[in-house]
């Protein structure tokens, strides 16, 4: 009974913690958007971007989050499913990779399509964002 209603109750959270960002990045980058003066060609261009970007990344996000809820169940007996574990642990590290280039390739499309002025910015502020602990992506600029 006590597992039915762990599961109950993470089928209920869980798509909270998937679907709604942090309130703080979601303020951080809206506030710096607005400061890169973007023309209406360019915010057109980025929101294409982001949309096409958007579903993958949750997808990967969401098979995380199953994955990892999937290893702490099989950890209360780790010798007992050794090999599960470690088959988690490396399709776990495999979509963490793949999220990784995912952001990789939005970053260099968005930069893309900015100015040099606003690809400096947009740098600046990826790797200080990156920094604070928001990305967990290795540093890297485009559009240099």
């Amino acid at each position: 009974m006590r597992v039915s209603i762990q599961y109950i109750f993470i089928a209920l959270v869980l798509p909270f913690l998937i679907l709604v960002p942090p309130l703080y990045a979601q303020h951080s980058y809206s506030e710096f958007e607005r400061g890169l003066n973007l023309t209406e060609n360019q915010k057109t261009k980025i929101d294409s971007i982001k949309r096409r970007y958007m579903g993958e990344w949750q997808s990967l996000k969401e098979d995380t989050m199953r994955k990892r809820l999937e290893l702490q169940e099989l950890s209360r007996d780790p010798v007992a499913n050794r090999e599960r574990i470690n088959r988690l642990q490396n399709e776990i590290d495999n979509i963490d990779r793949s999220k990784e280039d995912l952001y990789n390739r939005y970053r260099e499309e968005v930069s893309n399509a900015l100015t040099p002025e606003q690809k400096q910015k947009y740098n600046t502020f990826c790797d200080t964002e990156r920094g604070r602990g928001i990305r967990s992506f290795r540093q890297r600029r485009y559009g240099r």
